[in-house]
């Protein structure tokens, strides 16, 4: 499939220009989505300090956020616009943060293991085609084994009426012949998680509403370490010893 993620930057020029705060165009919106991943990290799951990457962070709301938590907060995206708005936003409110141009896909910036906390804040479902398994891919390198990722994305059912260009094959909404955004059932998208290697903690729902785009879908998952590795490993061996037929 065809990808226009640069496509962003044209977006984030006009929403500057329109004197929004970010993707979203007043704070109350960012106000309910921290109030949202709060309510996940008081959960336990999340490590409460540590460096943490922020996914196509955009403007830097939620990257300066979670540096006024006290992480070591870096944020990646693809628009030049949006990381140098990040950066005035991290000056104003005098925080320090770190933030790159670059692909969430290669995650080329990052060196392996160095993250404790990967957050997509609504990037995955952004990534089309094979892209979501090299992202992942990407995630599993940079984080440490034990590190942790939140997930939110947009998934399966969607209100077709309010979702303009959607195509019910290949669960994508297109811009021409562009797709730009994957609502995938929430067993897929599980499944993809799980095929990278990732042991999922938790997942549930956003709330449905009757006029919502389409759901969203959250997602806790941890890197295992080789601890874990090793167990899972050694209770594979003993259940197919188990379920072997006797030799006689």
């Amino acid at each position: 499939m065809k990808t226009n993620y640069v496509g962003h930057e044209g977006i984030y020029q006009r929403r500057r220009a329109e004197g929004q705060v970010g993707w979203d165009a007043t704070e109350a919106g960012y106000s309910v989505f921290k109030t949202h991943v709060e309510r996940i990290m008081a959960r336990g799951n999340a490590p409460q300090s540590g460096r943490l990457l922020e996914l196509g962070c955009g403007a830097g709301n939620m990257t300066v956020w979670f540096a006024q938590k006290g992480y070591k907060a870096c944020g990646i995206d693809i628009a030049p616009t949006a990381i140098d708005w990040a950066k005035e936003r991290a000056e104003n409110d005098d925080v320090q943060v770190e933030l790159t141009v670059g692909s969430v896909v290669t995650l080329r910036a990052y060196p392996d293991c160095c993250f404790d906390f990967v957050f997509d804040g609504h990037c995955l479902h952004c990534i089309i085609g094979e892209d979501r398994a090299k992202l992942l891919e990407s995630v599993w390198r940079v984080l440490r084994p034990g590190g942790y990722i939140m997930i939110n994305t947009m998934c399966a059912p969607v209100n077709p009426e309010r979702l303009e260009g959607y195509d019910p094959v290949t669960l994508c909404t297109f811009f021409g012949d562009v797709p730009t955004r994957y609502f995938g059932e929430a067993d897929d998208i599980l499944a993809e998680i799980t095929a990278a290697k990732f042991e999922v903690i938790r997942y549930d729902f956003g709330q449905d509403e009757a006029d919502q785009v389409s759901r969203d879908l959250v997602v806790e998952a941890r890197k295992p370490t080789q601890e874990s590795i090793t167990q899972h490993a050694a209770q594979d061996e003993e259940s197919a010893a188990a379920s072997s037929p006797p030799v006689s």
